[in-house]
C-alpha cells in the first residue's frame, strides 16, 4: 500500500518540488499537501496531479491534527518571507514547533524537517540572523526536548533557481551580454548551491525510500541537499561558457529585507556551511544522483533568458 506523505510549503519551491516528484510515484507514495488557500492556482495544480489538498495552517496548530492523521511520513518547510513570518520572525519557530507536535501525536514514522545551522555557532557569535535561528531552534526543540526520534533533518544551500525564479540573470547591450546581480553577497564568497527542484526533492525521496531499512542511521542525522561550493564569480563563467555571451557579476546594495541582508552578510563573513566538504558522502550513499551549475544552465536558465 502506499505511504502517504503530507508536505507543507507545497505551494513554493521547496515543498512544491518534493510534492511533485512523490506525486511521479503513485503506487509508492500518496501526496496530501497542507496549504492554507486551497483555491490557489498552485494547489489546484497540483490537485490536478493527483494530490489530496487539505486546507491548514502552520500558525494554528488546531488545524494541524486532521492534516497529519494517518500520515507515515511528512516533508516540513516553513518560509521565513512569509508575510505572517516576515511580520513577526518569532512565528517561524513557532510554526516549526506546532507541526512537529502534531507529526508526533499522529503517529508520524518519517518526518523531515528542512532547516540551517544557528547563524551565530558558525559566525563564531559576529552574526545573528534570524532566518537561521528560527529553524535551528525547531531542531533543538525536536531532537532535545520532544526526542521525536522520526526526525531526520535536511540542510539546503544556495538555491540555483534564484537565478530563474528571483530573476537574478538578466540580458544586458540589446542581449549581447549578461549579469548575474545579487545583493551583498561578495564576487568570491563561497556558496554551497543546490538545485532545489532536482536535488532536494530527490534527497527527501531518499530518505523516504530507505527510512525502514535505515532508520537508525538516519534519525536525528543532518543531510547537506547540495551538490558542491561556488562563488559567484565562478558561476559567471560557467554562464558565460554555456551561452558565449560576455558575462558580469553585479553586487546590489539591498534586498529590501533585513534579515535577508543578515543572512547574506553572514555569507560574506563565512561561506555558507564554513568547512563542509560536498557533496555529502551520507546523501550519496542513499544513492542520490545529483545535479550541478552548468546542467541548470542548459535546462532552465538558457531558456528562462531565451537564447535556446
Amino acid at each position: 500500500m502506499a505511504k502517504r506523505i503530507l508536505v507543507t510549503g507545497a505551494t513554493g519551491n521547496q515543498g512544491g518540488s518534493v510534492a511533485k516528484l512523490l506525486l511521479q510515484y503513485p503506487t509508492q507514495y500518496r501526496v496530501r499537501v497542507l496549504t492554507r488557500n486551497p483555491d490557489s492556482d498552485a494547489a489546484k495544480q497540483l490537485a490536478s496531479r493527483g494530490a489530496e489538498v487539505v486546507k491548514g495552517d502552520l500558525t494554528d496548530a488546531s488545524t494541524l491534527d486532521a492534516a497529519f492523521e494517518g500520515c507515515w511520513g511528512a516533508f516540513v518547510v516553513t518560509n521565513f518571507y512569509d508575510a505572517t513570518i516576515k511580520d513577526d520572525p518569532a512565528s517561524e519557530e513557532h510554526q516549526g514547533r506546532n507541526a512537529a507536535l502534531a507529526a508526533q501525536r499522529a503517529g508520524v514514522s518519517c518526518f523531515i524537517w528542512s532547516t540551517l545551522p544557528s547563524s551565530v555557532a558558525i559566525s563564531k557569535g559576529e552574526v545573528c540572523c534570524e532566518i537561521y535561528e528560527g529553524k535551528y531552534r525547531v531542531d533543538r526543540f525536536i531532537r532535545d526536548e520532544l526526542k521525536f526520534d522520526a526526525a531526520v533533518f535536511v540542510y539546503t544551500g544556495n538555491f540555483y533557481e534564484n537565478m530563474v525564479l528571483r530573476g537574478h540573470v538578466v540580458k544586458t547591450d540589446g542581449g549581447k551580454g549578461l549579469e548575474f546581480r545579487q545583493p551583498i553577497i561578495q564576487e568570491d564568497t563561497t556558496l554551497h548551491m543546490v538545485w532545489v527542484e532536482k536535488d532536494l526533492a530527490g534527497v527527501a525521496k531518499a530518505v523516504f525510500d530507505h527510512w525502514d531499512q535505515r532508520k537508525e542511521q538516519l534519525r536525528f542525522r543532518y543531510l547537506y541537499a547540495m551538490d558542491a561550493i561556488h562563488t559567484p564569480r565562478e558561476i559567471c563563467e560557467v554562464i558565460q561558457r554555456v551561452t558565449g555571451l560576455p558575462t558580469k557579476y553585479v553586487v546590489l546594495p539591498t534586498t529590501g529585507n533585513e534579515q535577508r541582508d543578515i543572512m547574506f552578510t553572514l555569507y560574506n563573513k563565512t561561506g555558507t556551511y564554513p568547512g563542509v566538504v560536498l557533496p555529502d558522502q551520507n546523501v550519496l550513499d542513499l544513492g542520490v544522483e545529483l545535479h550541478g551549475l552548468e546542467q541548470f544552465v542548459k535546462e532552465r536558465l538558457v531558456p528562462h533568458l531565451g537564447l535556446g
